[in-house]
């Protein structure tokens, strides 16, 4: 089995957000990505352990430099994970399975109204 340093981060969930995005001269709107991040990584991460902007993980705590994007994670990092996380979210549904069950019928005959 590979060192814990060496197992990638792989996200969770890719999603865009609809309060950021940046809008181009010509109209286009490119959203800011999201990334659903193991609490795991997280802790990677915020350790040093792991690159904020690509994800690359290190050997050693809090290098100089990201060896793959270049970024400067021993002076940035810190700074750029605090502006940047946004924290823990719940993933699925907000209400227990119970009440999404109760509320199926509900839900079908207003899309059957809808149509």
């Amino acid at each position: 089995m590979a060192e814990r340093w060496r197992q990638p981060v792989v996200p969770l969930e890719v999603r865009t957000t609809e309060s950021q995005g940046l809008v181009l001269p010509d109209g286009r709107v490119h959203r800011e990505t999201a990334l659903d991040l193991r609490a795991d990584d997280v802790d990677r991460m915020r350790a040093g352990y792991v690159c904020a902007k690509c994800l690359e993980p290190f050997e050693q705590a809090w290098p100089e430099r990201c060896h793959v994007c270049g970024a400067p994670i021993r002076t940035e990092q810190a700074a750029y994970f605090a502006r940047e996380y946004g924290g823990e979210e719940r993933l699925g549904s907000r209400v227990s399975l119970v009440e999404e069950l109760e509320q199926l019928p509900e839900r079908q005959q207003e899309e059957e109204r809808r149509e």
